[in-house]
């Protein structure tokens, strides 16, 4: 079956949404400040994935290793938080049911009680259901593919195969299915565009659902750019600071530590660089002192520092295309035109 041709603003959104993917690989390749940005990319990413579940997330859920990356801990409810980050061929996706539930981390042992999980789907159940599923994908007219990414992951909270947090599923699919074929996306950029549009992105269906999913795209990667331009712009504000200084000691790593968390405690510092609780406190107060770092709590017991830079927050699609319409707060006969000349 031949595609149906794309009306021109479907085309135009969807070489916006693609030009961003690629806007955000070149800056992950290229950017200065790319090591901390990309963990704090992730935990934007990953807020948005647990919002779209309905899940209340903090930073204090995961752990930031040594190298930036994210571990979960059990305080983390987010379904399939396994799959986030975690790579998975096409190829499974579309044709390996087992593959694609392992993935997800939804692979329950052969032990299953119905009793005590009276709400989740038999393991075979289940198996056969998102089979079903990919069946159902291989008769979807072809599509590029980001907006094929959207159509697979509808598809999916329409046949629901898990029985639970079939909603962050379907968005793990489609972002790995359409933006995660570019370096930029750790599974939830799409999740983070549709967290700021707004819309009601869930029960959208065909060229609704395409332009909405087009426009998630290319506000979670203007969101991505957005928090590294300003990152990099904080970095060039503290270059004079390491240069003015005779010396330095670790101080340009804690700020480094600082960059990728949207806080930092003492605590914190001395683990990650092996130093005393007094040697971390120092660092801080001086970075502190030359207003590297703005000291976000008073307790004496507990002390916790952040970089005076704010989080992205992309314009809401549902901003008036009109500027001539009528404004909600004018007053009555404020808009109309004059009968007569000025």
């Amino acid at each position: 079956m031949a595609p149906s041709p794309a009306a021109p603003d479907l085309l135009t959104a969807y070489a916006t949404a693609q030009a961003a993917l690629v806007r955000i690989e070149e800056r992950g390749k290229l950017s200065p400040v790319r090591g901390p940005w990309r963990t704090r990319t992730a935990l934007a990413e990953r807020q948005a994935l647990a919002a779209a579940d309905a899940v209340d997330w903090s930073v204090d859920n995961v752990t930031i290793d040594a190298r930036g990356r994210l571990v979960p801990s059990a305080y983390d409810l987010t379904h399939w938080k396994q799959a986030i980050g975690a790579p998975i061929t096409l190829a499974t996706l579309a044709q390996d049911p087992a593959a694609l539930l392992a993935w997800l981390g939804a692979d329950q042992p052969r032990a299953y009680d119905a009793w005590a999980a009276p709400l989740e789907r038999d393991p075979d159940a289940r198996l056969a259901a998102v089979a079903r599923w990919q069946q159902a994908c291989r008769a979807l007219p072809p599509a590029p593919p980001l907006l094929h990414a959207a159509r697979l992951a509808a598809l999916w909270r329409q046949h629901a195969p898990l029985g639970k947090g079939d909603r962050v599923a379907s968005l793990l699919i489609g972002d790995r299915w359409g933006a995660g074929r570019w370096r930029g996306s750790q599974g939830g950029l799409t999740a983070l565009g549709l967290q700021h549009g707004g819309a009601a992105w869930t029960i959208a269906q065909g060229a609704a659902l395409d332009r909405l999913w087009l426009e998630a795209i290319a506000a979670g990667a203007a969101a991505h750019c957005e928090s590294e331009t300003r990152l990099r712009s904080y970095a060039q504000r503290a270059g004079p600071v390491f240069d003015r200084r005779r010396r330095l000691g670790r101080l340009k790593e804690v700020i480094w530590l600082a960059m990728a968390r949207p806080f930092v405690t003492s605590a914190q510092v001395a683990h990650a660089l092996g130093l005393t609780s007094a040697g971390a406190i120092k660092l801080l107060t001086i970075a502190v002192d030359e207003g590297l770092l703005l000291e976000r709590t008073g307790q004496a017991s507990y002390r916790s520092y952040a970089i005076p830079v704010t989080a992205p927050s992309p314009p809401s699609r549902r901003g008036r295309l009109d500027p001539f319409a009528p404004d909600f707060w004018a007053r009555e006969g404020e808009m109309e035109p004059r009968s007569e000349p000025l």
